[in-house]
């Protein structure tokens, strides 16, 4: 009998529970988890807008993510190995979510109905581990997601498909298909719109992984002191379980303690960043999402001489945004460098003219340049996009008097 995808994994539905389920569920959980998390450090922060904490649940903070277990270069770089387990069932956002599950949901059962329950999942693991570790060579600080792990199952139903040939093999490798091509495409949406991205050098390695394993399981390619499937899928379930448990302790307990001591929990992570991204530094001195990242620590802690050479670093990269220039402008002013900050404020408003926070820049470096008319208008303008910023009250009191 002639049997299509949709055939696969109905029958998938009919038997035990398939397998996508209860890996969709840990990804569910770990996400409401970074999401509770990140609003409780929302939370805590007495200067966070009210909006802040609803897109808590929509996008958690990268500090938790990064606690509970983000892989890429970061972890790499600061003895974290285990992460590259973890990031597989961590997620960016919630759209990132939902089109993650769909895809696992999708794709999992033909995949596990063909090489069987255990095969499927330690495809699925080492495909995942693979894209995580793509992505770090690739110079990704990090990166989360299902994605690289399902483009693994893509590979091995591709593989399977084309060597089974036929109607039903022709079937199975269109499924595939289809779903990898959606998949894809919302990394390219992510991209063009400026979302979270896709780590498409995550989605290659894992795609790479489930091929070469489908392949080794097909041929039965490989030593034979290598352990059985069973006592394979095993061990990788309780690494990642463990990992898992790991992360989640260490987010847990970062935020107890910014909980019981807010003050001395931003001092402490500040400098914890500022360390890892040092780690990162030092191994791909060119990383400019690292020097970028490292600048606005350095930026945080008021040490604005530290922080213009990494931001310099940055921009000059390539890596680019009227925020980064915007920070750069108040570093230099802060420094005493207010007329070269003026370019970077402009280049700023430029792309993004309402900005108060940049508007609010400026008019301190008008302030300081003596340029007492252009200061009022940028103080005036700032505070009538945001009434709260403090310190543009403060200046346009200093020039006008004014309440």
């Amino acid at each position: 009998m002639i049997r299509s995808a949709e055939t696969l994994w109905r029958e998938a539905l009919r038997g035990p529970m398939p397998l996508a389920f209860p890996l969709a569920a840990v990804c569910v959980v770990c996400f409401a988890l970074s999401a509770v998390l990140s609003l409780v450090l929302i939370a805590l922060a007495s200067d966070a807008p009210s909006s802040a904490l609803f897109g808590a649940l929509w996008t958690p903070l990268p500090t938790v993510l990064i606690q509970m277990g983000a892989g890429g270069l970061l972890a790499l770089a600061n003895w974290q190995p285990w992460y590259i387990f973890t990031a597989i069932f961590l997620h960016a956002s919630l759209p990132h979510l939902i089109v993650d599950m769909i895809c696992l949901v999708m794709i999992m059962p033909p995949v596990e109905k063909t090489f069987g329950r255990l095969r499927a999942f330690v495809i699925f693991v080492l495909a995942g581990l693979a894209g995580s570790l793509a992505s770090a060579f690739y110079g990704e600080l990090y990166t989360v997601g299902t994605s690289s792990a399902t483009f693994g199952l893509f590979g091995a139903g591709l593989v399977y498909g084309s060597l089974r040939g036929g109607d039903e093999g022709h079937a199975l490798m269109f499924g595939t298909a289809k779903w990898a091509a959606l998949n894809f495409a919302f990394g390219l949406f992510s991209v063009a719109t400026m979302a979270p991205s896709v780590s498409f050098a995550g989605l290659f390695g894992g795609f790479i992984a489930g091929v070469v394993v489908a392949l080794a399981m097909i041929y039965r390619i490989g030593p034979s002191w290598l352990p059985g499937i069973r006592r394979t899928g095993l061990a990788l379930a309780s690494i990642t379980l463990l990992c898992l448990a790991l992360g989640t302790g260490t987010a847990i307990s970062s935020a107890w303690q910014a909980w019981m001591s807010p003050e001395t929990y931003a001092q402490d992570s500040n400098d914890d960043q500022i360390s890892r991204l040092s780690s990162v530094i030092s191994l791909d001195s060119d990383n400019v999402a690292a020097h970028a990242l490292r600048g606005a620590a350095y930026a945080l802690k008021d040490d604005y001489a530290s922080a213009i050479p990494d931001l310099d670093a940055a921009l000059g990269g390539g890596f680019d945004s009227p925020q980064l220039r915007n920070l750069r402008a108040w570093s230099l002013y802060k420094v005493g460098r207010a007329a070269d900050g003026l370019a970077d404020a402009n280049a700023a408003l430029a792309v993004t003219p309402n900005d108060a926070a940049t508007l609010d820049t400026r008019a301190h470096i008008y302030e300081d340049l003596g340029q007492r008319e252009n200061a009022i208008a940028d103080y005036r303008a700032a505070l009538a996009q945001d009434p709260d910023i403090a310190e543009s009250k403060a200046g346009l009191q200093r020039l006008t008097g004014e309440q």
